[in-house]
Parts: C-alpha cells; sequence; structure tokens
C-alpha cells in the first residue's frame, strides 16, 4: 500500500501504518533526527554502495559509469527511470546513486536509503563529500548552508529492497516496510536535487 496524495491530518484508517509512522513517513524533517529520538541512539550512516551513473541518449545503451560501479549492484536503468521521474534529467548528466545503511552504536540497522542525486547541480563540496564519505545528504547539505525543501511524493508500506535481511532478519526484498519517496530541491530556484526512498525497519515502530 503506498499512497500518492497523502492526507492533511493523521488518520487511523491504515493498518500496520499508525500515527508515530505517519509523523515520521510525512514529516519534513532529517531522518536520522527522526531515528534518534524514536530509537534513543545516535544514528551514522554506512554506505553500502555507490556507483556514478550518466545519463545515456535514450537511443544509446545505458552506461554503467565510472570506477565506482560494483558488480553486484542494481539495474541502472532503474536509477535512470527513477530520475527521470523525479528530477527531470537530461541526457549526458551525472547521477550519484548512494545505497546506505541507517545504523546505531551496536552495528543494529534501523533503517536504509536508496540516494539518487544530480551531481553537476551539487555545490562541487558537497558533491565530493557525498561520493567520498559517509556522510548523510541531508547533514552535508545543511553543514554547507544549502537550503532545501523536502517534497514528499509517495509514503505507506513498500517493498523492503536490496538491504531486506539488514533490515530484519527473515524478511526478503518484497516484504512490506514503512517507507517514502521524497524529492530534495533548493529553496532559492525550486532545482530538484536528488531523490530518496527511505524505508525504514519494523522494529522502530514496534510498540513495546
Amino acid at each position: 500500500m503506498t499512497l500518492r496524495t497523502p492526507p492533511f491530518q493523521a488518520t487511523d484508517e491504515f493498518p500496520r501504518l499508525g500515527r508515530v509512522e505517519q509523523l515520521v513517513l510525512r514529516g519534513d524533517g532529517l531522518t536520522t533526527t527522526s531515528l534518534e529520538i524514536l530509537t534513543g541512539e545516535q544514528i551514522s550512516v554506512e554506505v553500502a554502495g555507490h556507483w556514478m551513473i550518466a545519463v545515456p541518449d535514450p537511443a544509446d545503451a545505458v552506461s554503467r559509469g565510472s570506477s565506482l560501479y560494483e558488480d553486484d549492484s542494481p539495474d541502472p536503468g532503474e536509477y535512470i527511470a527513477l530520475a527521470h521521474h523525479n528530477l527531470g534529467v537530461q541526457p549526458g548528466e551525472r547521477l550519484l546513486v548512494r545505497d546506505v545503511l541507517l545504523i546505531g552504536p551496536g552495528r543494529t540497522v534501523h533503517g536504509a536509503a536508496e540516494v539518487v542525486a544530480r551531481l553537476d547541480e551539487l555545490p562541487a563540496p558537497v558533491a565530493t563529500a557525498l561520493a567520498t564519505t559517509e556522510q548523510p545528504i541531508g547533514r552535508l547539505l545543511r553543514d554547507h548552508g544549502v537550503h532545501v525543501s523536502r517534497e514528499l511524493q509517495s509514503w505507506g508500506l513498500i517493498p523492503a529492497g536490496l538491504r531486506a535481511e539488514r533490515l530484519e532478519p527473515g524478511l526478503t526484498s518484497g516484504s512490506r516496510v514503512s517507507g517514502r519517496t521524497y524529492i530534495m530541491r533548493l529553496v532559492s530556484s525550486r532545482t530538484p536535487l536528488a531523490v530518496l526512498v527511505e524505508r525504514f525497519a519494523p522494529h522502530v515502530f514496534a510498540t513495546p
């Protein structure tokens, strides 16, 4: 169940999507901050993989990008389609795909995210840090004084994806977990910088 036009008020209508889940999924704050409040732990990022992809001309085959590309990475065409749909990218643009886990000090995985960012639209220091460090994109932008808005595209129960087993043992890629998709835009120009798909481990919202 994925909702593309969220209601303005919290609702009890949706099974497994309580009001706390809705607060996190529909809110526009930093995901790491939300997880720190919910778990009581300091959240850090573990980069499971990142790849640079050049947006191809529609008549050309999909480029598998630079040496950052790993043999076990997903089909880049999926990320290019995501970027076309949400970011309006053009042939020749460079995309950085980042597959990350959001973890606590004890290595517990509380969430996972896939980031597709437009390298040529990001400030150079942010683009470099995003490609070479494990800092989360939201904090990088904030620390460099880049003001962005978060535009929610969808939220709900979504497939657990590539890192399902890390979110919770026994989950498969098709298992449903709480998640959302949103676009980061520059406040000054409304230019879309990145699209993010975030998934949350079931234990994050479990009641004692």
